[in-house]
């Protein structure tokens, strides 16, 4: 072999352990899982006027990945071998929020904070749990646990805080079945969330009023800024009231 062809062999050689390094023509591309956005929401209902972003959820390492978790116990966590979600598990959960909230036709404008809007409100997830685990009894749950908060923008005035969570057997061992149980956890949550805010949003809107000293918000045009009334207030009670912890927690059994 002359020292060209020798040369050749060797390059080839490194090429190929680089591209086995990077995960190319290590086998087949993961399988990839998406879910669906909560629908069948009660209609007839009268659509409010106010506007809101949905911010990405923050969320714990394990979770903040496009594999699929599987808690094995307390404190191991595992992962289903050759299948992922089609995006980090915040990023597809902020996505199937907005299309949730734009399904329910209760709000003129729903956005992601990334599109960088001036909006009434914000909403801020922080997605606890979105994972298989056992219960009690050892059977696998597809369990998801979202914590919200709820601000009046532009100051960011806290509104409300609530925590929301979902366990749904999984019905076989297949990942068929875990993407169904995850698939109803989630839409279970997220259906939660969108009467949630809705109901906390328009509470707050109607004990707000124009301020006499204020022109109007950049970017919004002949829109007044708007301040709460003092705490109490006829309409509602008291705004405070609103600052309430509600959990709200739905097991399904076999």
């Amino acid at each position: 072999m002359s020292r060209r062809q020798l040369l050749a062999a060797m390059v080839a050689a490194s090429l190929l352990t680089t591209l086995w390094g990077c995960g190319l023509g290590s086998g087949p591309a993961p399988r990839q899982y998406t879910l669906s956005p909560a629908a069948g929401f009660a209609q007839g209902l009268q659509p409010a006027s106010w506007s809101l972003d949905v911010d990405e959820p923050t969320a714990p390492h394990q979770i903040d990945v496009s594999r699929i978790a599987l808690m094995n116990g307390r404190f191991q966590v595992e992962y289903y071998a050759d299948v992922e979600w089609t995006d980090n598990a915040p990023a597809m959960v902020q996505l199937l929020l907005i299309q949730s909230f734009q399904n329910s036709g209760r709000l003129p404008v729903v956005a992601s904070t990334h599109q960088t809007l001036a909006t009434d409100f914000l909403l801020l997830p922080n997605l606890r749990k979105f994972q298989v685990e056992k219960d009690a009894a050892g059977v696998p749950q597809a369990t998801v646990v979202l914590e919200t908060t709820l601000l009046r923008m532009p100051r960011r005035e806290p509104v409300a805080s609530a925590r929301f969570e979902k366990a749904t057997p999984v019905a076989a061992d297949t990942i068929g079945a875990v993407a169904t149980a995850f698939n109803t956890s989630l839409a279970d949550v997220m259906h939660r969330v969108v009467d949630w805010t809705v109901q906390h949003g328009s509470a707050v809107e109607r004990v707000t009023v124009p301020s006499d000293n204020w022109s109007g918000r950049p970017g919004m045009p002949g829109r007044s800024d708007s301040r709460l009334w003092p705490r109490s207030s006829p309409a509602l009670g008291s705004v405070a009231s609103l600052k309430t912890q509600s959990t709200d927690v739905a097991f399904q059994s076999l």
